[in-house]
């Protein structure tokens, strides 16, 4: 076994892409692409992607790339950069939006029906459209502004009225899939940018933390430059990995009960266009929403050993926790029977809720068949 530690974060980061942030008593590690910020996301590994660029290019150096958990689109898009050719899955949908945005897109979304229908020029237009609409009331200020101080009222109408225009704008056929997903991921990229959280949709602050208090503005997320035959996946994982055979797997799914429905019941309800009845101080809808089984101690082992059965791969990373619901050595006979395995030790910043940064280990396993 082969367990080296990669060190901590280097001088050297990429400060296009990464920001260390601190947020109302809690840390995390911001993402920025071409100069904008991505909306905060536990899991995201923002804070490791450099050293782990490096240890995988330099196994496989080019190639195509599978990230099966992609989330809203960090692994996936910094591989595209580096010209690997990417397929990012998810099973919620607004981080299979996200990940259009980010990692299928080219260039600037065109909106050509959408330009035509409104006599406009181009999407910078149509933007202006959406930054520009009077704030309204509804099923969003209604219970994340009324009710819950997730929003300043003024922003809750400005995210209501955004909501309600593209919902017309897509029910007119005005917008492709694709151009729908760009809007409504950027819609909530933006709004995370004013919410009053530290990190997730769980729960609200107390007390207005001032980013809370900016006037909420619209923004296009950018695409990513690189590769252009990425792809995005709105299925489980395993869905994903048994379509094709690919170079490298990257595997980070969820390692504890912590359930990313619930902590982004919002994102997630904006995505799906639901105006569903919601309950107690977070919010959260009545309707019951998929747990991944990586979040049941009951079935985390055998879903992964399902994934691993149909996998084809030359290069296999698992990214986890050491006090994760499966446990190393079960990992360990697990990997073993795929491949040589090697492993190493990467430091990450951690997510806190006290009034410093936090260090964390994450171990990662590099399976080669």
């Amino acid at each position: 076994m082969d367990l080296r530690n990669l060190g901590g974060l280097e001088e050297t980061r990429d400060k296009q892409f990464f920001e260390l942030r601190k947020c109302e008593n809690a840390f995390f590690k911001i993402e920025r692409t071409q100069g904008d910020i991505i909306m905060r996301y536990i899991g995201s590994k923002v804070s490791v992607i450099e050293d782990l660029y490096k240890l995988i290019s330099g196994r496989v150096p080019k190639g195509f790339f599978c990230d099966p958990f992609g989330g809203v689109g960090t692994i996936g898009s910094y591989f595209k950069s580096k010209n690997f050719k990417v397929y990012s899955g998810d099973f919620l949908t607004f981080a299979n939006f996200f990940q259009i945005a980010r990692i299928t897109q080219d260039g600037p979304p065109k909106f050509s029906v959408l330009c035509d229908a409104m006599k406009i020029k181009n999407h910078g237009e149509a933007i202006n459209i959406l930054n520009n609409l009077e704030g309204k009331d509804g099923w969003f200020t209604k219970n994340y502004a009324y009710k819950r101080k997730f929003f300043t009222l003024q922003n809750g109408k400005k995210i209501e009225a955004c909501l309600q225009a593209i919902k017309i704008w897509r029910e007119r056929r005005w917008l492709s899939y694709e151009e729908n997903a760009i809007l409504i991921a950027s819609l909530i990229n933006s709004m995370d940018k004013v919410a009053n959280t530290a990190g997730t949709y769980y729960a609200y602050l107390k007390k207005w933390y001032r980013k809370a208090t900016r006037p909420f503005n619209f923004k296009l997320i950018p695409y990513t430059p690189g590769n252009p035959y990425c792809r995005c996946f709105l299925c489980d994982a395993i869905d994903l990995v048994k379509r094709y055979k690919f170079d490298i797997i990257y595997l980070d799914p969820p390692y504890n009960e912590r359930s990313y429905a619930d902590y982004y019941h919002l994102p997630e309800t904006v995505a799906l266009s639901e105006t569903p009845n919601v309950q107690g101080k977070s919010g959260i809808p009545h309707v019951k929403r998929t747990k991944s089984a990586f979040n049941r101690r009951d079935k985390a082992l055998s879903a992964l050993s399902n994934i691993l059965n149909i996998a084809r791969f030359r290069l296999l990373v698992f990214h986890y926790s050491d006090d994760g619901i499966i446990r190393p050595d079960e990992l360990r006979n697990l990997f073993h029977e795929f491949g040589t395995v090697d492993e190493y030790l990467i430091d990450s910043v951690g997510y806190t809720n006290k009034s410093e940064s936090r260090t964390i280990k994450h171990r990662l396993y590099l399976v080669e068949s």
